[in-house]
């Protein structure tokens, strides 16, 4: 995966209320999960905010929700607080939102310039505004900045409607979606953006934090499984629901500062096909979680070999670091296979290209090699063994001679090819008792264990 550097904050300026705080811009995802009336497959949803109008230096008690585009600001949303306080770095759902009591709400403290910029968090829930093919506005609420005990300000990011989907398995639904989840070389509590482009800019189609972030969410059943098992409090983890109608699939992962929200680095991929194998195009696997394991790189071998003979079928092998790689030869003369395993004959002698190339889908890597093909009637054949054999025909026994003391290996069969009796040996010298054996036409095989050589010769017997 190529890293490059990017330093983009999207600022959409919003019409200021006069004489309080507003939402000025930040990093909105364009989808949330979201089912109702009930959910069980929730995924935390992830924003950068950025907000001006505040009191220089104030401290805001706030926390979050959504709310259906459009909803005057009057009441406090739906969903659960996902608090994230940014000099302790701990993050926290709440179940019971409120100004009035400190586990209900949580801080941040506005610049000089009465600006604060940071990350929030909302969990989808299953109230109706969480229903498939809703437009929700991120909603934050806030005291009065002096220890007030009551919300004070509601800021609507409503420049940035956001797209409810559920998990489903309709490739281009436009409103089901999948679910990812990978594993970088992240900070624990950065975040990482999704883009359907390669150079990471325009609203994320997603938004994911990296674990561990200390919110311990694998013992809550409303929690996506795909989450629980395989993302949550694993290091570097993370997981996203990504929309089934995503023509351009997800091509670039950008890890931002979990305090300064800058771009820390990006990773791409040029269609959306990963090199793991993952195509994350218009996906259609719903709640199943599938790895796109980013980091992954493509690592092939090939065995050819440099020789081999006409109307002979010789052995080629390949083999892939990937459990999804398929492979293609072209053995240079019309023949191709597409196993990683392939035996071919060539009929004519010649000198032939061979190629396999092996693919994920994503990436492929292509070995070539050139093979000197032979005419048959050039194999060399290895000598065959010497031995004598007296008397033959013989009655009760053989003097089997041969001219070395190597280790051999004795087989005498019948005219059928049933092996009658087999002894292994050294020395150049054998007695073979005969005594029981039936009179007729045998075959002795001898077989030097050191050099190879195989002698064959017919004895009577009678």
């Amino acid at each position: 995966m190529k890293k490059v550097f990017l330093f983009l904050i999207l600022a959409i300026p919003f019409a200021a209320k006069a004489g309080g705080p507003v939402i000025t811009g930040g990093i909105f995802p364009q989808v949330i999960e979201g089912s109702s009336p009930t959910n069980n497959n929730r995924v935390e949803f992830w924003c950068w905010v950025n907000i001006g109008g505040l009191n220089a230096n104030a401290t805001y008690h706030y926390f979050t929700a959504m709310d259906t585009v459009g909803t005057p600001l009057t009441g406090n949303g739906a969903g659960l607080p996902v608090l994230i306080n940014p000099t302790t770095g701990s993050i926290r759902r709440i179940l019971n939102p409120s100004m009035t009591a400190n586990t209900g709400y949580d801080s941040i403290t506005a610049s000089a310039t009465g600006t604060y910029s940071g990350w929030f968090g909302v969990e989808p829930t299953g109230n109706f505004r969480f229903t498939p093919g809703t437009m929700l506005d991120f909603i934050l609420m806030l005291n009065n900045g002096s220890g007030g005990t009551t919300v004070s300000y509601r800021l609507a990011a409503s420049a940035f409607p956001i797209t409810v989907m559920n998990f489903g398995i309709m490739s281009a639904s436009p409103t089901q979606g999948s679910a990812v989840y990978d594993s970088l070389d992240a900070a624990p509590r950065n975040f990482i953006c999704l883009y359907d482009n390669t150079t990471a800019t325009g609203r994320p189609v997603n938004i994911a934090i990296v674990e561990d972030d200390s919110l311990y969410l694998r013992p809550i059943a409303s929690i996506a499984a795909f989450y629980r098992n395989r993302v949550d409090s694993l290091p570097m983890h993370w997981g996203a629901l990504i929309p089934n109608n995503l023509p351009n699939g997800i091509r670039a992962l950008e890890e931002r500062d979990f305090l300064t929200g800058m771009p820390i680095d990006t990773s791409m991929d040029a269609d959306g096909i990963w090199c793991s194998g993952l195509n994350t195009v218009n996906m259609s696997s719903g709640n199943t979680g599938k790895f796109l394991n980013s980091t992954f790189m493509l690592s092939d071998t090939a065995s050819i070999p440099d020789t081999t003979y006409t109307n002979f079928p010789t052995g080629f092998t390949a083999s892939s670091n990937s459990p999804v790689a398929t492979y293609m030869w072209n053995f240079g003369d019309t023949g191709t296979a597409s196993t990683a395993s392939a035996s071919h004959t060539y009929l004519s002698p010649g000198v032939y290209l061979v190629q396999v190339v092996i693919s994920t889908g994503g990436c492929s890597d292509t070995i070539t090699h050139t093979v000197v093909v032979l005419l048959s009637t050039f194999i060399p054949k290895a000598p065959t063994l010497w031995f004598g054999v007296t008397p033959n025909p013989a009655t009760d026994y053989i003097s089997i001679s041969t001219r070395d003391n190597d280790n051999k290996t004795l087989r005498m069969y019948d005219i059928l090819g049933e092996t009658i009796l087999t002894r292994s040996y050294s020395g150049n010298n054998l007695m073979l008792d005969l005594a029981g054996q039936q009179p007729g036409i045998y075959f002795l095989e001898i077989k030097d264990e050191v050099t190879g050589r195989t002698g064959l010769k017919k004895i009577i017997i009678q």
